[in-house]
């Protein structure tokens, strides 16, 4: 998928998500990668038809949030896009596979990263969005509920997302 393609492919993601939630916002970075890593994702791109994926931002009767232990920092559960699914159904996966039952309730955000490399090629954009989310449930493996947002966490974002909904 060329720089182009994925830059529609977000285009139309950005306008069906704003068709069926209304105003979305939208967070928007730059990451430089190594070059084969570019290669790498633009691969993907193509062959899971489109780039991205989707979390949701869970919260449970207590106001906790579900958060997700990576290598990198805590963050909401999130997963990669598979061919022909749906950004809603990329996130239900992605908290039912924490071992909860979730009900999503709108959207949070799109994260947009912009991928760049030394080459000097079109930056590479991949959307991610977050939904939020009610769920009950004891989460398994790397998940778990947090009264209070942990130190490190996989991106700044997360500290200006609420924990207890107004």
């Amino acid at each position: 998928m060329s720089a182009t393609d994925a830059r529609r492919h977000l285009d139309r993601t950005l306008s069906s998500l704003a068709a069926e939630y209304g105003d979305i916002e939208v967070i928007r970075e730059r990451r430089e990668v190594e070059p084969d890593v570019y290669d790498r994702l633009r691969e993907r791109s193509a062959a899971f038809d489109g780039p991205g994926g989707a979390g949701a931002w869970v919260r449970d009767a207590e106001d906790r949030v579900l958060l997700v232990e990576t290598d990198e920092g805590w963050a909401e559960p999130a997963a990669t896009r598979r061919p022909g699914q749906e950004y809603v159904e990329c996130a239900e996966t992605a908290v039912r596979d924490c071992g909860v039952d979730a009900a999503l309730t709108g959207i949070s955000h799109v994260h947009v990263r912009y991928l760049t490399d030394w080459t000097d090629r079109d930056p590479l954009p991949q959307p991610f969005a977050v939904f939020s989310a009610r769920a009950s449930g004891t989460p398994d493996g790397t998940a778990a509920w947090h009264a209070t947002l942990p130190e490190n966490l996989l991106y700044a974002y997360l500290r200006e997302l609420p924990l207890a909904e107004s």
